[in-house]
């Protein structure tokens, strides 16, 4: 950010002996925080320094979504569609300046570069959540029911048809809040029921201890003294489930933005910086999603 200060006041300089254009004397964004709005289209990105009156921002016409996948994209600059400005103003900017659909008259734009050259560079990155009460840090770094779903946003880890949710401490049998740190174990064989496929060892699979066969051994009870049957090694009778239950995690995307090569020109004054670090959104884009595995 320095080297852009520099090249942006010995240009200006330079360019104001000859013929009295007024200096800007400041070119940092360090501290302001990069935003988004719009959508596919019209996707606007901004940053603004309130304290010297000037806004970084970069509008992508893009059609198709930036956060789709979780890898890097760049697109070039062209100066119509997708372009970078760095702007100031005679006054502060309100809040929708940016975002609005009909372009603000006030305050006016004192001085304007524009980047028609370079590139964007989005780097998207998923953090995916299946609320199952199990920390990401400590999920198995793999697929322990083999559906096809890893751990880490698979409600139901051991494909037993019962959500690891429920298989955990629920009833806070050791008093620490943490459902996490006791999970049940009912057959004690040492593999918490969560990630046991025959949680009472009767060498019937959980999932098929599901009489009404509506995809939850939950509710086939029958002793209602020792619970489900599932959870009963007296009780063995075998169904066959051929389905999985349906599953629903939360998928959330933030994209990291780099701006590269550009030259921002004014008139005749230039500036071109190699690499430009926009700043990064931090869930720009959150996203549910539901699918069945298949069995």
């Amino acid at each position: 950010m320095k080297k852009i200060l520099f090249l942006f006041i010995v240009s200006l300089i330079l360019h104001s002996c000859n013929d009295g254009d007024i200096i800007v004397t400041t070119f940092n964004f360090d501290d302001a925080e990069l935003k988004s709005c719009g959508n596919v289209g019209n996707y606007v990105f901004y940053k603004v320094n309130p304290e010297a009156l000037e806004s970084l921002s970069l509008k992508l016409g893009v059609t198709d979504s930036i956060y789709k996948t979780a890898e890097t994209k760049s697109y070039i600059l062209n100066g119509t569609t997708n372009f970078v400005n760095y702007r100031t103003y005679d006054g502060i900017l309100g809040t929708t300046y940016f975002c609005s659909s009909i372009p603000p008259t006030s305050p006016n734009v004192t001085v304007d570069y524009l980047a028609a050259s370079g590139t964007a560079e989005f780097a998207t990155t998923f953090v995916y959540d299946d609320n199952d009460g199990v920390p990401e840090e400590k999920e198995f770094n793999g697929d322990t029911d083999g559906d096809g779903l890893p751990n880490i946003y698979d409600l139901d880890d051991d494909g037993d048809n019962v959500p690891t949710a429920r298989e955990l401490d629920t009833e806070n049998a050791d008093g620490d809040n943490d459902p996490f740190t006791n999970p049940k174990d009912t057959d004690g064989d040492g593999i918490p029921d969560y990630l046991d496929a025959d949680d009472d060892n009767d060498n019937v699979l959980t999932r098929d201890e599901d009489k009404d066969m509506d995809l939850d051994p939950t509710n086939d009870v029958s002793d209602t003294s020792v619970g489900p049957d599932y959870l009963n090694p007296a009780v063995s009778e075998t169904y066959e489930i051929t389905q999985y239950r349906v599953h629903t995690y939360k998928i959330f995307k933030s994209v990291k933005i780099t701006l590269k090569n550009v030259v921002l020109i004014n008139g005749e004054e230039e500036i071109t910086q190699e690499t430009l670090t926009m700043g990064t959104i931090e869930n720009v884009e959150t996203k549910d999603k539901t699918i069945r595995p298949e069995l």
